[in-house]
């Protein structure tokens, strides 16, 4: 909740990933794991969950996707309970995190590329433009956490769309959901200034 608003940004990741991922963070520091090594890990997972969805191992390739994205709460959960927030955390997360939505959409476009590919490219883009429209408007002091495409809902709409065979649809329905929210954040943030 933000401002009398319900923010969507985050509710997959606050109901269903968090409920794994702050009992790990705690596991991990008995151990005294880095979160810089976790935010690694889940990449990893990430880009190999992608690979997967790109030879048509839908089911491991979505099994994996489901374990990157609460290990990619982990990482963060980890920092603040062990008091290793950092700049340089941060940043790897939120860049590894766009090479891992660009691996996933090239991933479904591989399955059939010929079909796949203009719907591919509409997606990668305003997915893009989701993520660097926020940048852009924090690197100049704005607040701009709104939009209904934020990645917790491109991710789980991939993971749906793809389990049910949707993929030209799944494809179709980021990239419109991602230019809504793309605009939806330019005006949002232009009002600000």
């Amino acid at each position: 909740m933000g401002g009398g608003r319900i923010q969507f940004e985050y509710v997959i990741t606050n109901l269903v990933y968090r409920r794994f991922s702050r009992p790990i963070a705690k596991f991990l520091m008995n151990f005294d794991v880095s979160p810089n090594a976790v935010t690694y890990l889940s990449f990893i997972i990430g880009i190999i969950s992608a690979v997967l969805i790109g030879f048509g191992r839908i089911y491991a390739g979505v099994a994996l996707l489901f374990i990157s994205q609460i290990f990619d709460c982990v990482d963060g959960d980890l920092a603040r309970m062990s008091g290793k927030v950092t700049r340089y955390g941060a940043f790897i997360d939120r860049v590894f995190d766009r090479f891992v939505d660009a691996a996933l959409i090239t991933a479904i476009v591989a399955l059939n590329p010929e079909k796949l590919w203009l719907a591919g490219f509409a997606a990668l883009t305003f997915s893009f433009g989701v993520s660097i429209s926020r940048a852009m408007a924090e690197a100049e002091g704005a607040e701009c956490k709104v939009g209904i495409a934020g990645r917790d809902t491109r991710i789980v709409l991939i993971m749906i769309g793809i389990l049910l065979g949707y993929y030209l649809e799944t494809l179709a329905i980021i990239g419109v959901l991602s230019f809504v929210t793309t605009i939806h954040r330019i005006i949002h943030t232009v009002r600000q200034f």
